[in-house]
């Protein structure tokens, strides 16, 4: 594959998978009333989902497609902006596969196990016993692989690729050094997500907004390789 191949054809596959990010959120955030959707009781959230899965679903798989793309996304990277300024981007690359890897374990918990509990939950046969089970189990889930692994691991590794990203960005004549400052920052905004557990609450609303903005970069960047003849 020649470079302006790769260059062109990784442009056209980032933005998809930026589309494919912001549609997503935007429906599961209409149609679930996500993330405030978490801070509620497991029964409610399980009603909900059943309610409208038909509309929830599709939009999960491909918020978790999206997010598994990610691993091609760091590789796109580190293809791009890997030179001998930037020894650090082979392990910013690492922690951009186990983002995605991350990602994909808390988010798939929402295309089949919701499915098969709410499901369960909401049938009229269930005992009350019944029901207390499939909440436990719900929340085994949602706590270990939603909070610990999604919402803790998969942004601290996200955040430590996109700041990686950042610098590398700025250390090149690849991209823009302006587009590198906003990776850094979002970055950070994306890295401090787990901090809501410590008591900082606006963590959950920063990262929200770096994930956006996020998007936004990434949209910009694959527009940029699209449209413009690089050296590397």
């Amino acid at each position: 594959m020649t470079n302006i191949v790769f260059q062109k054809s990784s442009g056209i596959f980032i933005i998809i998978v930026a589309i494919g990010f912001t549609l997503s959120q935007i429906g599961i955030t209409k149609f679930f009333n996500y993330p405030e959707i978490l801070r509620q009781p497991a029964q409610n959230v399980l009603r909900a989902y059943y309610d409208k899965k038909g509309k929830i679903k599709p939009c999960w798989v491909i918020f978790s497609l999206s997010s598994l793309m990610l691993t091609a996304i760091s590789g796109i990277f580190y293809r791009l902006l890997n030179t001998n300024n930037t020894p650090y981007l082979i392990i910013g690359t690492f922690f951009g596969t186990a983002a995605s890897i991350f990602y994909v374990i808390g988010l798939m918990r929402w295309v089949f196990l919701a499915d098969t509990i709410s499901s369960k939950y909401m049938t009229v046969n269930a005992s009350e016993k019944e029901k207390g089970n499939l909440i436990i189990i719900f929340e085994a889930f949602h706590v270990y692989c939603g909070n610990s692994i999604g919402e803790t691991m998969g942004f601290l590794c996200m955040g430590l690729w996109i700041i990686m990203v950042g610098f590398a960005i700025t250390a090149t004549t690849i991209l823009p050094w302006e587009i590198g400052l906003l990776y850094i920052a979002c970055g950070f905004g994306i890295g401090i997500a787990p901090m809501e557990w410590t008591g900082f609450k606006a963590a959950n609303k920063i990262n929200k907004i770096s994930m956006k903005i996020l998007m936004a970069c990434l949209l910009i960047t694959g527009a940029f390789l699209i449209t413009k003849p690089l050296s590397f």
